[in-house]
């Protein structure tokens, strides 16, 4: 125990959420959409669940995901499943999905029946999908999603 507690609080430093999270978040709330986590994860949500608090995130998130509590992990189409089902999300092609992996989280979600969108991250490895939409910043998903739901209207 104390060995998997010592290996968590390495990890400590290198848990940081983007600056734009919170006022990205607050925008789409605003528009009565409703916000969902699905993560790849082998640490306990609690770990998780402290760094949402303390940057703020915690109460902006209406349903969380761990996959170290499910029997499938992204990119399988029942881990999307679990999150849309905890959203209350019947049809997934009302939803999309934000994601820094093109495997787990854009191939994914789309074959999950969801759009995707790619927040760029240099360090994660290219994989041949095209994304529904390209970001930089999570505050550039704000006019996306706009255009999305105008076309649906």
């Amino acid at each position: 125990e104390e060995a998997g507690t010592r290996y968590l609080d390495a990890w400590t430093p290198h848990i940081v959420h983007f600056p734009e999270a919170a006022a990205a978040l607050h925008a789409l709330r605003d528009r009565g959409l409703r916000i969902g986590l699905l993560s790849n994860t082998h640490w306990p949500p609690a770990y998780h669940e402290h760094f949402l608090e303390r940057d703020g995130l915690g109460g902006l998130i209406d349903a969380r995901a761990y996959t170290s509590e499910m029997t499938y992990m992204k990119p399988h189409p029942e881990a999307f499943r679990h999150a849309l089902d905890a959203l209350g999300v019947a049809d997934p092609a009302r939803a999309v999905f934000v994601g820094d992996r093109l495997f787990d989280d854009v191939f994914g979600a789309q074959r999950a029946g969801m759009r995707a969108v790619h927040r760029v991250n240099p360090q994660v490895p290219d994989y041949p999908v095209h994304a529904d939409a390209t970001i930089e910043r999570l505050d550039e998903l704000i006019p996306i999603v706009d255009r999305w739901r105008n076309e649906r209207a």
